[in-house]
């Protein structure tokens, strides 16, 4: 969904957003401060960090409450592909990892990639032992082969009948729910926190259309997620224009807004996990794009290959089109546009492999196998001729018609002479969602019809908010911990601008515990 179209949200997201904008301060308890609800550790979001948090607290001996603003919980994890990290060796993945940092020389904070490569081995053993028989297998590895370390990356999922993310949350349901019972409030959307001098000490909440103050005797971890579907953060910090959200539409923000009025350290602000999607009438997020048939392309404004259109991961697809041409004032590669022929359409859908997104997991969209119920819906334009699909985008027909020549001349020839796109996978350990597409490159057909498709970046979750340590404490603009405030998972995210797939579920599962052991230890301030 683009900015200017998220308003038509309804349910429990439009809920959320109808309640008052906060206020420009945490608001301060008093003597005479009435509480309707108490508990040691307020955890705010029912995601993946969250549920993490609350699970050590209470086995910590704390006394944990969770609140949630949807309908449901899950967050991010649950229409995530599932996946999370776990390396064959912490030291190797460490080098992998702050090779990531510095390539985009993205702020590192050193002490949380060593606190996060050591506990990260712990992972699977916590995962498997929240829920009986629980299996997992391993579905990829590094997004990065040329990088050293890359050897020791493994992604990891729960085995399951339900789609990756939904296998990954049930566990956590099931800890959370089941085997400890934590109370769990949903359809309450946090507003505003609660201080007592410079701590934390609890948050003002929405339940039942009525505001409840919860005093949380030991801290608050804020687990909200990011602002992907706050149009006024997305404006103030993604340079770009339509951008999309791929994943929970409940993450506006909310965490971000509160940890500003705690005094918080901004960090990773322009860090982000974004693919590119397509817009499918009367879904409220897009589809992520991962065409497997090899007879494709992708062009610009002006009809022309900007890019190797293999050569980018998929989480980083943003920085591949995030480009403005000041003098003729346009991004013109927002949106570009996916080209492809007969043969391709008729090879399988062209969101491929693709298993996460909330319109695949919630809305439960079913991508027709040949493309046919897309190109009728109008989310896959077709022509006849090159030149009438380049009237269709609104393209130059003699740029769209040459760049097909010169692929296909170039494919043909054994080398892709423009961006060095290979015709096949050199390793074949680099997989998506577990399939092989071992070729990736070949002409286009001589003759129609054809097919396009505009791409819009896709964002899958922001990675900015409050900095941390490495107890998952929320910083102060001067690095000092604000007391009794905890964050984890996406919201602060430790991730730089390379991420590596499935270490967003990875840190919600490391800085989630680490966060629900540490609030955990507070002594009760009343």
């Amino acid at each position: 969904m683009d900015l200017k179209r998220r308003s038509f949200l309804k349910g429990s997201v439009a809920a959320a957003a109808a309640v008052p904008f906060m206020k420009a301060g945490a608001e301060q308890a008093t003597k005479s401060t009435a509480w309707d609800k108490d508990c040691d550790v307020l955890v705010i979001g029912y995601g993946g960090a969250g549920a993490a948090a609350a699970i050590e607290a209470h086995d910590a001996g704390a006394k944990v409450l969770i609140i949630e603003k949807m309908a449901e919980g899950g967050g991010n994890t649950a229409v995530s592909s599932g996946g999370f990290m776990v390396p064959k060796d912490k030291e190797a993945a460490y080098q992998y990892l702050s090779a990531l940092y510095d390539f985009a020389d993205s702020e590192k904070d050193d002490k949380l990639l060593r606190r996060f490569a050591d506990e990260i081995m712990t992972a699977k053993d916590f995962v498997i032992g929240m829920k009986p028989d629980t299996k997992l297998m391993v579905y990829g590895h590094a997004g990065y082969q040329n990088v050293k370390g890359a050897e020791t990356i493994d992604k990891w999922r729960v085995r399951g009948k339900k789609r990756g993310g939904d296998n990954l949350f049930e566990n956590y349901r099931y800890a959370v729910e089941t085997t400890r019972k934590i109370p769990v409030l949903l359809n309450t959307p946090a507003k505003r926190l609660i201080k007592n001098g410079d701590a934390i000490v609890g948050a003002v909440a929405v339940s039942g259309g009525k505001e409840i103050r919860i005093k949380a005797r030991r801290g608050v971890v804020l687990a909200t997620g990011g602002y992907e579907f706050d149009p006024q953060s997305m404006r103030t910090f993604c340079l770009g224009t339509k951008i999309h959200g791929l994943g929970n539409p409940g993450n506006t923000g909310d965490g971000l807004r509160m940890a500003m009025q705690a005094g918080a350290r901004l960090w990773h602000m322009t860090e982000y996990s974004c693919p590119l999607g397509m817009v499918v009438p009367g879904l409220k997020t897009v589809v992520q794009v991962n065409i497997l048939a090899p007879s494709h392309i992708w062009v610009d404004q002006d009809g022309k290959r900007f890019t190797n259109e293999k050569g980018t991961d998929n989480h980083a697809m943003i920085y591949d089109v995030n480009m403005l041409q000041p003098p003729k004032h346009r991004y013109p590669r927002i949106p570009c546009y996916l080209v492809f022929d007969e043969k391709a359409r008729k090879n399988g859908p062209i969101c491929g492999g693709a298993t996460s997104g909330y319109a695949l997991n919630r809305e439960n969209y079913k991508w027709s196998a040949d493309n046919s119920k897309e190109v009728e819906s109008g989310a896959i334009l077709k022509a006849d001729t090159l030149e009438a699909l380049a009237k269709k985008i609104n393209v130059p027909a003699e740029n769209l018609v040459a760049t097909v020549k010169k692929w296909n001349e170039d494919i043909k020839a054994g080398k892709d002479t423009l961006f060095g796109r290979p015709l096949k996978k050199a390793n074949k350990k680099v997989v998506f969602a577990g399939r092989e597409a071992p070729i990736v490159s070949v002409p286009m057909d001589e003759t129609g019809p054809y097919y396009a498709v505009p791409l819009y970046p896709a964002m899958l979750n922001t990675q900015g908010g409050p900095k941390k340590d490495v107890d998952g404490r929320v910083m102060d603009p001067y690095d000092q911990p604000i007391p009794r405030l905890y964050v984890a998972g996406e919201l602060g995210s430790m991730w730089p601008t390379l991420y590596q797939g499935a270490t967003n579920n990875a840190e919600s599962l490391v800085f989630g515990r680490l966060a629900g052991r540490a609030v955990a230890k507070e002594k009760p301030w009343d």
